[in-house]
């Protein structure tokens, strides 16, 4: 049976249900500069690590920091993101059903937890639930092969999305017929994604409200979303800073983007790193970096 997210069209505007009364202007936010993470990734930088960075106010567009954001890389499980645009924009418009059943393909590497469920086929609509909330790559498989590769495409050119692009599906075993990466992006391209949704500009305003319901049950804050005490399982009433994610990782690959919605601004973000160096000190490091921008994020916003 299909189990469509609650519908809400405060999640990603920041709306809060207490008794303050909420601003009508976000007051200045004093100087805005992430000392502490340019810091940090001239340090990855210098190890070897290839490093894209950009933040910017989601209201006004002005960019906060920026690092090589024009450059494309390799993002992993960040193109589940926009696979939900357009499944989201499909089933507003009613081309898509949501209780539509969905099989499970074959098992790819990766987390996921269909693959750990007895049920070889799900709804759509708890597909996507599985896709946004856990990263599970055989159900963004499945959103992939309902939508069609070249819808993807298209609405990612539609959003501005001109350098990044979804490659392939996941697979098990990467060979040399097949594309080097699932999926390629930069850092402004996926930022500016979250701002135009946070502005409600490119898509229905329904799909926007499905996109921010199954975004709220994102449970990974283990990086940028750490140093904000993000609750990964919040209580109802909205929370006073709002946190939403799309994390992608591969061996050497590591990038997130997202939005943080605090009561002195809203801030878009995202942060790529390719290193091949798999030692623990090196990992401790690029997720340290992540952490850091966490950290400046929550002086600007909070």
């Amino acid at each position: 049976m299909a189990t469509e997210p609650e519908i809400r069209s405060a999640s990603l505007r920041g709306e809060r249900r207490s008794g303050r009364t909420r601003r009508a202007r976000r007051r200045p936010s004093g100087p805005r500069r992430l000392v502490a993470t340019v810091r940090a990734l001239d340090e990855l930088a210098r190890s070897g690590a290839e490093v894209s960075a950009y933040v910017s106010d989601a209201d006004t567009g002005q960019v906060i920091f920026s690092a090589d954001s024009h450059v494309v890389m390799p993002v992993s499980d960040l193109c589940t993101l926009p696979i939900l645009v357009e499944v989201a924009v499909r089933l507003e418009e009613g081309s898509l059903d949501p209780g539509t059943l969905l099989s499970r393909g074959d098992d790819v590497s990766g987390g996921g937890v269909w693959r750990h469920l007895d049920q070889e086929k799900l709804s759509l609509a708890d597909v996507a639930v599985l896709a946004a909330a856990n990263d599970d790559r055989e159900a963004v498989n499945a959103l992939l092969d309902a939508v069609g590769l070249e819808a993807v495409t298209r609405r990612m050119a539609e959003l501005g999305m001109t350098r990044s692009a979804v490659l392939d599906r996941f697979r098990g075993d990467r060979g040399p017929d097949d594309a080097p990466h699932v999926a390629i992006g930069t850092t402004r391209e996926y930022a500016d994604l979250f701002a135009r949704l946070a502005r409600r500009e490119g898509l229905p305003s329904g799909a926007i409200d499905r996109l921010a319901a199954l975004f709220a049950r994102r449970r990974d804050v283990s990086l940028v979303g750490a140093p904000l005490a993000v609750d990964p399982y919040p209580a109802a009433d909205v929370p006073d800073l709002i946190f939403l994610n799309q994390l992608g990782r591969a061996e050497g690959v590591l990038a997130e983007a997202g939005i943080v919605l605090g009561r002195r601004a809203a801030l878009t973000f995202a942060l790529f790193v390719t290193c091949g160096d798999a030692s623990l000190v090196t990992r401790h490091r690029v997720h340290a970096a992540f952490r850091t921008l966490g950290e400046d994020i929550l002086e600007i916003v909070a």
